[in-house]
């Protein structure tokens, strides 16, 4: 390695952590004093770490049944895990779940049967007349997902004299389930219980595919943008200020692992935001997010697409293609981006130019999602809906699968993963200044 790796590293340990996680309260009593997440986040930690004495589990089933009726709040609550609840309370709803997740693919399958028969390009070259008519108009139905008006028009139809073929796909379509299924979606919506899902589903967010939906995606797309360019040039004049040490650094941006590749590529990482590179050596690789908790979820992934580039032979040379053409970059420098355990390697950063957070981030919303969908929350939870007053000992189940249940293993570690992602997280800002003080002050 060039002996500006020395100076990044010094830089890169120098550097302050302006988003670094906060450490958990010190006792029980001071994590009840802090608040829900503080004593979910201690508690389950206690748990991490093998001490599931009484106090840790009583904080912890308290605080899991404050977060629960926290949810419920109907002006501040959480209106996914409300309609989570309302599924279990009433069948109606939980029966539209369910035909909703169907309803793409009967959809398709009842608009090709209609298209069949009935597609305006295939009306053209029939006669005027009834038929044609009749045929029209159970395509404008179709188009208009009027279920029920479509399966009297498909009755209607076979009155009428028909070819067989004609014949057989309205037969098919009156005397089968995906009709009706349809049929029964639609009465549902209309009911008051499903109403009410729906009315919390959106206000989750705007609805996949409205105006509303696509502005947020601009806007957070244009986030990701100004994040990846405050990176790139932090990272470029970071690369400027080393050939001052020695020439040859530059940045490149958005590497791919190659194709063929050791390793698995399955549930890994394998596109590359930014780099500085010396030669064919990775000296430093960027991730970049627009937000500090943006990186959390994506941390299990990215430490796998690190474990495979270390899996790379260290005599040979491997071409990454990024947004400047072909990369070389020898195997002996991937092999240094092995991550330690939890711990990202030294040559490897998160870089976010986003302001930190103003409360301490102890619990992610992955982590509460987790904990509140769990049987025995879930149960809880429709009590209190209900009226009831049930006692938190009723969440014991959740805090006794907490340590082994491989489903709950997020929520498990998130203390310990968002902590390891913190302290590996840069602004561009303060990776330049102590990079330019390492070079102005060598130790």
């Amino acid at each position: 390695m060039p002996p500006s790796n020395q100076v990044l590293l010094a830089a890169l340990q120098a550097a302050p952590r302006r988003f670094r996680l906060q450490p958990l309260p010190a006792d029980a009593a001071s994590a009840r004093q802090a608040g829900t997440d503080a004593s979910l986040a201690f508690a389950i930690e206690s748990a991490r770490l093998g001490r599931q004495d009484t106090d840790a589990q009583q904080i912890f089933v308290d605080a899991l049944a404050d977060l629960i009726r926290d949810a419920l709040a109907p002006d501040s609550g959480d209106p996914a895990f409300q309609a989570l609840v309302l599924r279990g309370l009433e069948p109606e709803v939980e029966e539209f779940v369910q035909l909703q997740l169907q309803f793409a693919a009967d959809h398709r399958m009842l608009r090709s049967a209609v298209d069949a028969i009935a597609h305006p390009g295939k009306l053209r070259g029939l006669p005027p007349g009834p038929l044609t008519d009749a045929l029209a108009q159970l395509h404008r139905l179709a188009e208009g997902e009027a279920w029920a008006p479509l399966r009297h028009a498909a009755h209607i139809l076979l009155d009428l004299r028909l070819d067989h073929a004609v014949r057989g796909v309205l037969d098919q379509l009156v005397a089968g389930d995906v009709l009706a299924r349809l049929e029964r979606g639609a009465e549902l919506r209309a009911q008051p219980a499903v109403q009410r899902y729906l009315a919390l589903w959106e206000k989750r967010g705007p609805i996949a595919g409205t105006d509303a939906a696509l502005a947020q995606g601009r806007a957070s797309a244009r986030a990701g943008d100004a994040a990846e360019a405050a990176a790139v040039h932090a990272l470029r004049a970071a690369a400027e200020l080393l050939n001052r040490v020695a020439p040859g650094h530059r940045e490149v941006s958005r590497l791919h692992t190659p194709r063929g590749f050791p390793g698995a590529a399955e549930k890994t990482k394998d596109e590359w935001d930014a780099a500085i590179v010396h030669g064919s050596d990775i000296l430093l690789l960027a991730e970049v997010k627009a937000a500090p908790a943006a990186a959390t979820p994506d941390f299990p992934r990215l430490v796998r697409g690190l474990q495979r580039l270390a899996q790379a032979e260290a005599g040979a040379t491997y071409f990454f293609p990024s947004a400047a053409g072909d990369v070389a970059v020898r195997g002996a420098s991937l092999q240094r981006l092995q991550p330690h355990d939890a711990t990202l390697p030294s040559h490897a950063i998160y870089c976010c130019s986003a302001a930190p957070d103003t409360q301490p981030a102890w619990l992610s919303a992955a982590a509460k999602s987790l904990l509140a969908s769990e049987p025995a929350s879930l149960e809880y939870a429709r009590s209190l809906a209900q009226g009831a007053a049930p006692a938190a000992d009723g969440l014991l189940p959740v805090w006794q699968a907490l340590p082994g249940a491989p489903r709950l293993r997020g929520a498990l570690l998130q203390y310990e993963t968002s902590r390891a992602v913190r302290e590996a997280m840069l602004h561009p800002d303060d990776l330049l200044a102590a990079l330019a003080d390492t070079l102005a002050n060598p130790k």
